[in-house]
């Protein structure tokens, strides 16, 4: 009985784990495809990352139910606990990172629709940041590595100062030209987009360490440091 108990477990774990690396891929082929849409002005790929957006919100739900099933029935506990809690939020995030694929989908078609802007081009190496983030994290996360994991975590003050720079260099395109603004807002908002994938890759980088090493990271920043000395007029440590 234990023996069949312990098998049984163990499948359930490697099926909740197989479950999210089925959605981490979805979820970059779905940027991929976005991305692609954009810069190729390929809007059957803009809408193939929309539809596909369905597909992984329903093996989100699918990873929620497994995982509360587990913590139900088995009670893991210690690491095996923090795995189960934690691979759900990896899930959760995934899901988070196909929603911005669809939402830069979504711009990528109305721009597709206007005039072709040179400054497309611009977005390419923001993209290509935020891929090599989100590869980093899930390869951590996929080998338990929370050492890559820390890495991983502060690449993501580069994409930021990126999707900033890209910012300045849009506006100011639209301030010295007589130019229609509209689609200089999307690519704006796409830049974002791409920010806040980012962001959940961070996210996945703290849950490998919350699952490797019993440290919660997230929200590590000290805020109260940062208005004290942003209103001081020094650098915050």
């Amino acid at each position: 009985m234990h023996e069949h108990i312990l098998s049984s477990y163990t499948h359930s774990l490697d099926k909740l784990r197989g479950d999210v690396l089925a959605m981490a891929s979805m979820a970059r082929k779905n940027l991929a495809s976005a991305m692609r849409g954009l810069l190729e002005r390929d809007t059957d790929l803009c809408n193939a990352a929309i539809a596909a957006d369905q597909d992984v919100n329903e093996l989100e739900k699918s990873v929620d139910k497994l995982g509360m099933q587990i913590l139900v029935k088995f009670q893991p506990t210690a690491h095996d606990l923090r795995a189960v809690m934690g691979t759900i939020r990896v899930a959760n995030n995934l899901e988070r990172i196909a929603d911005q694929a669809s939402s830069i989908a979504k711009r990528a078609r109305i721009l597709n629709n206007l005039p072709e802007y040179p400054e497309v081009k611009l977005i390419q190496p923001v993209y290509s940041l935020c891929d090599r983030n989100l590869d980093q994290s899930l390869q951590a996360f996929l080998n338990a590595d929370p050492e890559a994991a820390a890495a991983a975590r502060l690449l993501d003050k580069e994409l930021d100062a990126a999707e900033k720079a890209l910012d300045r260099e849009i506006i100011a395109v639209m301030e010295s030209q007589h130019v229609e603004l509209e689609g200089y807002i999307h690519l704006i908002f796409i830049a974002r987009f791409l920010e806040r994938v980012g962001d959940h890759a961070k996210n996945i980088c703290e849950d490998t360490i919350f699952i490797e090493r019993a440290e919660d990271i997230r929200f590590s920043k000290d805020k109260r440091a940062e208005v004290a000395a942003a209103a001081s007029g020094t650098e915050a440590p």
